[in-house]
């Protein structure tokens, strides 16, 4: 984990926080109560969403979302979750998946970074398997000429996972990129 960045995502957190109070302040002060409720329950889904993340049992994981959270969200990049497994038992060392995954959400980042680039979305799904968990990312990666940076992304990251008997598949279809991990758990 780089605590570089997670010190970072702390600073963001930290100022978004107090950004959210100011705007809820200036609605009340305006008198605009229903738009500060809208605003609050805004925010709400916002950390609700986030705190799934945070319920991960690999906090390498965890802070490798977080980050990609972050960076995608310095490029105007919304992050979908559907978070269904906490990873307890997965046989991939934290440190290793934590790194994996900050590297494919970068690459993700990195698809989605220009402004021309029509659906800015990555949308993430962990869920238990048989034998383990799946991780799925998806985003469009349609014209940005990041195809063949792929190749070599997604090799590193079956490089560094295959030794714990995990899996990458990741490919093209249509304008979207799919990046699928099989992480085994422990007895599998």
């Amino acid at each position: 984990m780089d605590t570089a960045k997670m010190l970072e995502l702390i600073s963001e957190q930290r100022h978004d926080f107090l950004n959210h109070l100011q705007v809820i302040s200036g609605l009340l002060q305006l008198n605009k109560g229903e738009r500060a409720r809208e605003y609050i329950r805004g925010v709400g889904r916002d950390i609700k969403r986030l705190s799934k993340i945070g319920h991960l049992k690999v906090p390498d994981a965890a802070a490798a979302f977080l980050i990609g959270h972050n960076l995608a969200a310095s490029h105007e990049i919304e992050v979908d979750y559907d978070i269904q497994a906490d990873l307890k038992g997965c046989t991939v060392p934290g440190d290793k998946l934590g790194a994996v995954l900050e590297k494919l959400l970068g690459f993700a980042v990195d698809c989605l970074a220009p402004p021309k680039i029509a659906g800015r979305n990555i949308f993430i799904k962990i869920g238990a398997v048989d034998g383990g968990y799946i991780c799925l990312l998806r985003f469009n990666a349609a014209l940005n000429g990041n195809r063949d940076g792929a190749s070599e992304v997604f090799r590193l990251a079956k490089e560094q996972l295959s030794p714990y008997g995990a899996r990458l598949e990741g490919g093209f279809s249509g304008e979207n990129c799919d990046v699928m991990l099989f992480l085994p758990a422990g007895g599998a």
